[in-house]
């Protein structure tokens, strides 16, 4: 019985999370960036930092209610070394839809890669074209836009993989993430996401799925930078090729099982 209430309220907190983050995604949409625009004298560089000052303050308290209401508990080793980030390309293995949310709750001035398929939604699209970077322009548009907004100053978000990772399969790490920092120049800063196993929010599980026993434990742990300073003189094809696997090598030494 007391399983069956335990379910039966994460599921529902669950839902509300998500109705939460959508109604906060219409009204940036629909009332937000007209009124940032405003402030921001119609300069789309002001209007970029209002913008994703204002995000970064909202996905702390977004954190911080969820967490109130019993759906997820985090916790950050080393979270010191994301605090004054500038000009770096953080990476993340990706097992649930929240690691991004997490993430931006941490990183200031975080911009990032999104899905070129959520210009479809319409709310969505405004916030994304207004201030991310879509994976469904040219490649070589997402570098130079990347490399700009890191130039101001912003920390590029991207995970390898692509997407969500599959439960119980392994990872797949793309070249992408690794081409965005050889070719800004930037670092890389690796960040592992531990902790218990994210049923019901993770790659194809269904929306009335919740971890039977407890809520979501997100274990984070920030881990040293990697250079980019030593594939200076590699043709990038082949930098990409070492430090993609760098970068897997790395993230997976943090595997329980390993």
């Amino acid at each position: 019985m007391i399983q069956k209430i335990h379910y039966v309220w994460h599921v529902i907190a669950k839902l509300f999370s998500f109705a939460l983050f959508g109604s906060f995604s219409l009204l940036v949409a629909v009332f937000g960036f007209p009124i940032m625009h405003v402030f921001a004298g119609f300069s789309e560089k002001r209007f970029k930092t209002i913008a994703r000052k204002l995000n970064h303050l909202f996905f702390i308290i977004y954190i911080k209610i969820i967490s109130f209401i019993g759906c997820i508990r985090v916790s950050v080793e080393n979270k010191e070394a994301l605090a004054n980030l500038r000009s770096k390309v953080v990476i993340a293995n990706h097992p649930s839809i929240l690691d991004v949310v997490i993430l931006f709750s941490l990183v200031p001035n975080a911009d990032c890669i999104v899905k070129g398929d959520l210009v479809k939604n319409k709310f969505v699209s405004l916030i994304i074209r207004n201030l991310y970077i879509p994976n469904n322009i040219p490649f070589d548009d997402q570098l130079e836009l990347a490399k700009k907004s890191m130039e101001e100053g912003n920390n590029l978000i991207i995970f390898p993989e692509g997407t969500r990772s599959k439960p119980n399969e392994p990872w797949e790490f793309k070249k992408g993430a690794a081409r965005f920092a050889l070719y800004s120049k930037n670092d890389i800063i690796p960040v592992f996401f531990g902790g218990n196993e994210k049923i019901g929010i993770r790659k194809h599980d269904k929306i009335l799925q919740y971890h039977p026993t407890e809520r979501y434990q997100y274990n984070l742990k920030v881990l040293d930078p990697i250079s980019v300073k030593e594939f200076e003189d590699v043709p990038m094809t082949k930098s990409a090729i070492v430090l993609t696997k760098k970068m897997k090598d790395i993230l997976e030494a943090e595997l329980p099982n390993k």
